[in-house]
């Protein structure tokens, strides 16, 4: 598929961008998985960009890493790309300042000046509290040639502001083929505990400690990013929290080597659940936002939301089935978007 663009050759086919190198474990798998992707439909490495706030995207191979807060560089990067690829997560929300959807609509206007191509992909939309937020969020979308969100609730965003899109899973379950998550001591409750507003993430603290004496499994603490390691700590030394340990979870690795540790899983963020069902485990989700819902909806997990009596973790029975299924959905829509792109110039 590498060539140029209106008669012109650029040097990238695909632009990545998104909340990469800020050290949250979910975004730099989701980086991973879309290069594994873009691969895999036969992007060469060497011709996709990343916009990166670090200077390292894990197993990046052979991608071009580029700073995202020089707006020079990113500007001559898209000036020399193909398409660009609004890649997964929760891009526009305001859950805690508009600057994400500020930032993430100027990228994609800089691309429409340069002749570059938007698009998006396994995108979670919302919160939008305020009205800047929306019309940013509106505005960027609006200008992507396809779209394709990971949940219900963004589709039918999509759809009340008249414009078109589709749904597919997370962008991690490209890696799963990856991730022998199989053997290890299995003797753990894992948990994952998360900043968020109000009472919850103490709520979750106190639930894990009574699942931990209903199953007779020590806690191991599981943080996606530095501020779940601030908060378990602080947790910890409140006496509102009893891990025997408490590990940052940064590599591809670091997952493979801490999953193995557990028998069960409860816990708030997304890709702490994604990875827990792709492994087979037991997995109890506390929905801090609609995403969790609905992936655990999706997968069948339990469900607790902060207050009443706590469900009993369990395994969907077609666990393995529905790995399949989300894999091959998730190829088959990405396959469809990249050919839409970059074969309908």
């Amino acid at each position: 598929m590498a060539g140029g663009l209106r008669g012109v050759k650029r040097r990238f086919d695909v632009t990545l961008c998104g909340y990469y190198g800020f050290g949250n474990l979910g975004d730099e798998l989701i980086a991973r998985g879309l290069v594994h992707l873009l691969i895999r439909n036969g992007i060469p490495a060497d011709r996709i960009a990343v916009l990166s706030a670090s200077g390292n995207i894990e197993d990046s191979e052979k991608t071009v890493l580029v700073p995202r807060w020089d707006p020079v560089k990113v500007l001559n990067t898209l000036a020399q790309s193909r398409t660009l690829l609004l890649g997964g997560g929760g891009l526009f929300q305001d859950s805690t300042s508009v600057r994400s959807c500020v930032y993430y609509w100027g990228i994609v206007r800089m691309a429409v000046l340069a002749g570059c191509i938007p698009w998006a992909f396994g995108q979670s939309i919302g919160p939008l509290k305020s009205s800047a937020a929306s019309f940013f969020a509106r505005d960027a979308l609006s200008l992507c040639r396809v779209r394709c969100v990971r949940d219900e609730g963004s589709l039918d965003w999509l759809k009340a502001h008249g414009m078109e899109g589709e749904i597919a899973p997370d962008a991690v379950l490209a890696l799963s083929d990856r991730l022998d998550l199989s053997g290890g001591d299995r003797d753990h409750l894992l948990v994952n505990i998360r900043p968020w507003h109000g009472s919850l993430p103490t709520a979750t603290a106190a639930a894990a400690r009574i699942l931990g004496e209903r199953t007779g499994l020590p806690l191991m603490g599981v943080a996606l990013s530095d501020e779940d390691l601030e908060l378990m700590n602080k947790l910890r030394e409140d006496g509102l929290f009893s891990p025997v340990s408490t590990v940052r979870v940064r590599t591809v690795e670091d997952v493979v080597k801490t999953w193995r540790s557990g028998a069960e899983a409860f816990g708030m963020r997304l890709h702490f659940c994604v990875i827990s069902a792709v492994a087979g485990m037991p997995c109890m989700a506390v929905p801090y936002d609609p995403k969790v819902s609905g992936f655990a909806s999706w997968w069948g997990l339990p469900l607790w939301d902060g207050d009443g009596p706590l469900p009993a973790i369990e395994i969907h029975p077609d666990t393995k089935q529905k790995v399949k299924e989300s894999m091959a959905i998730l190829e088959e829509s990405f396959a469809k978007m990249l050919w839409t792109v970059l074969g309908g110039e």
